[in-house]
């Protein structure tokens, strides 16, 4: 039953917050990644001057309803997933510290915001700053190995932080520290590639543009995100607390 309940809110909370990020996308970030697209589509035509007028681009969602309505899927998608993720690691932790909240806190909430903010966000960007169009990048699966290992040791470090005995406590630190003593991978050359020094220039204003964007509205889907998985983990537990006196 307990799996059932977590599912269900966890794609409950998922939705919500994935609507959430797409409505703050839409006004913090999108605008800056049209403009990127913007250098994009003149560096196509200019490279496509004299070619044989045929359209070789590969398909994507119109701009528009079409494209934020996918964007909003798949927001709400990694949303479940996310949800699905720290709500089991509460109940878990909770299970660990033999305590059940019957009452939201806000306290609880900020917490496991938090870190989820910072696994999932802060700490990667730190190594790998999220990119716009154009911008130049190493190699894909470096990229996702590399956030892997920050992701996999920032949430042992803080769980350490937050739930290992004191000898162990104090490795946390060094836990987290091994992704950036690893070192993120990063390309050579320039930031943008062909493009001119004027374009190149605006082009980087708007990469730390959409940095901060970015670090905002992933604030905001976190802030949602734990605030709804610590009312869901109340109600999971107020569910459990009365099968518990039905059965006695």
């Amino acid at each position: 039953m307990i799996f059932r309940r977590v599912v269900y809110y966890s794609i409950l909370v998922g939705i919500v917050a994935g609507i959430v990020l797409t409505a703050v996308q839409r006004f913090q970030v999108v605008p800056i990644i049209f403009a990127a697209e913007a250098f994009e589509g003149a560096s196509a035509d200019v490279a496509s001057g004299g070619g044989d007028g045929h359209d070789h681009e590969h398909w994507g969602p119109e701009d528009g309803f079409e494209r934020t309505a996918y964007t909003a899927f798949s927001n709400a998608l990694t949303a479940v997933g996310f949800a699905l993720v720290l709500l089991s690691a509460i109940l878990v932790a909770q299970t660990w510290s033999r305590e059940r909240p019957l009452r939201p806190t806000w306290k609880r909430a900020i917490g496991w915001s938090l870190a989820g903010y910072a696994v999932f966000w802060l700490a990667p960007a730190l190594g790998l700053p999220p990119e716009i169009p154009l911008q130049n990048a190493a190699d894909l699966q470096d990229r996702q190995v590399w956030w892997v290992i920050c992701v996999v040791c920032t949430a042992a470090g803080i769980g350490g932080l937050a739930f290992a005995p004191a000898p162990w406590r104090w490795m946390a630190p060094l836990v987290i520290a091994v992704p950036y003593l690893i070192g993120a991978p990063h390309p050579e050359g320039p930031m943008f590639l062909d493009q001119s020094p004027e374009a190149a220039k605006a082009l980087e204003a708007l990469a730390g543009q959409y940095v901060y964007a970015a670090a905002i509205a992933n604030a905001v889907f976190w802030a949602t995100l734990g605030t709804l998985v610590t009312w869901s983990c109340v109600r999971i537990n107020q569910g459990m607390a009365v099968a518990d006196r039905d059965a006695s």
